[in-house]
């Protein structure tokens, strides 16, 4: 199950209002044991240029100011510790919690992930990037009805984001929903006809729930389109093995044999195998403008939920938007 990350959080949180507490008064204080030393080097870590002024003379506006620019620098820690504080300051700053969330994303950091859009979850129960992220890593550990609940909210404020609906409709087929999932990607097509992740996933659950004409049109389309590349050609390869069509899906898999062949199509014949959802956190964040280093592919067969890197934004936005974006990569895996 995904980990509450709160307790960490508090401690976290905890460590850091002390260390504040320990600039402004000279005291020494130890909160939880063996974490104020780890965190006190990351508040130590805040950039140069920000020196200047000691964090407990810092607004909330201005910490969340000094870690996007330690986030631009690709300084991940230092933009860490700067939220953390900003949080530390405001406890009910939204925003705050919300950067920090996404930069823990970027760190690998999944725990911390959850704890910060947790909290800005509960400090707004409607916030959609929260929703959104919250419904992401919720796939990532096969929770595909806990990430459909989460996707649903964000769409609550999001009904013309054709991505949210490629999500939940993937959610759903995870849970061989075909119906509502066919219902959600329609609606998504209506609002983005040309979005070929969305179609991509279509044709895969088209595949799944036995269309195998519909699926058959669907990844010829996809093969035709400017944004056609192996993985399209190989998911065509297969419904073409399941309708007995072997020559044309060896045709169109060059490289793999008959057996490869039967072997990744019956990962759509034997439902359980998409549980295997390991990596899927790195396929997801994984886009050239984030800082961290990520792997490029995931274990979830096919499955195409590539998202827009959770951008840090202006300290006077107000909302947060979720959003994804379409993948490119290589079969069978999903790699954005």
């Amino acid at each position: 199950m995904r980990t509450n990350g709160f307790a960490l959080r508090d401690c976290f949180r905890t460590s850091v209002a002390r260390w504040l507490l320990i600039i402004a008064t000279g005291s020494v204080v130890t909160a939880c044991s063996g974490t104020l030393s780890s965190i006190t080097g990351k508040v130590a870590n805040v950039l140069p240029d920000q020196t200047t002024t000691t964090p407990s003379t810092k607004t909330s506006a201005e910490l969340l100011h000094a870690g996007d620019a330690a986030r631009e620098k690709g300084d991940l820690d230092a933009a860490v510790t700067n939220y953390a504080a900003a949080i530390a300051v405001d406890p009910n700053s939204v925003e705050a919690e919300l950067r920090l969330g996404s930069v823990d994303l970027a760190r690998k950091d999944e725990n911390g992930a959850v704890a910060a859009y947790q909290a800005a979850q509960k400090l707004a129960p409607k916030n959609p990037e929260a929703a959104f992220r919250l419904g992401e890593i919720d796939l990532t550990h096969g929770q595909a009805q806990d990430a459909a609940d989460q996707f649903t909210i964000a769409l609550e404020s999001r009904k013309d984001d054709p991505k949210l609906y490629n999500a939940i409709g993937v959610a759903l087929s995870m849970q061989h929903r075909y119906a509502l999932a066919k219902d959600n990607y329609d609606k998504g097509l209506a609002l983005e006809p040309d979005y070929p992740s969305l179609r991509n996933n279509y044709g895969l659950m088209q595949l799944a729930s036995g269309d195998l004409q519909g699926a058959l049109a669907t990844f010829s389309a996809l093969v035709a389109s400017p944004q056609t590349n192996d993985r399209y050609r190989l998911n065509r390869a297969l419904v073409e093995l399941a309708m007995g069509q072997t020559e044309a899906a060896l045709a169109d898999a060059p490289g793999m044999d008959e057996p490869g062949l039967r072997q990744t199509l019956a990962i759509y014949r034997t439902p359980q195998a998409t549980a295997s959802t390991d990596g899927l956190r790195d396929a997801l964040t994984g886009t050239d403008s984030e800082k961290a280093p990520v792997p490029e592919k995931s274990s979830l067969p096919n499955v195409h939920l590539a998202v827009d890197p959770p951008v840090a934004p202006p300290a006077t936005a107000e909302k947060t938007t979720a959003s994804i974006t379409p993948a490119a990569g290589s079969p069978p895996t999903a790699s954005p």
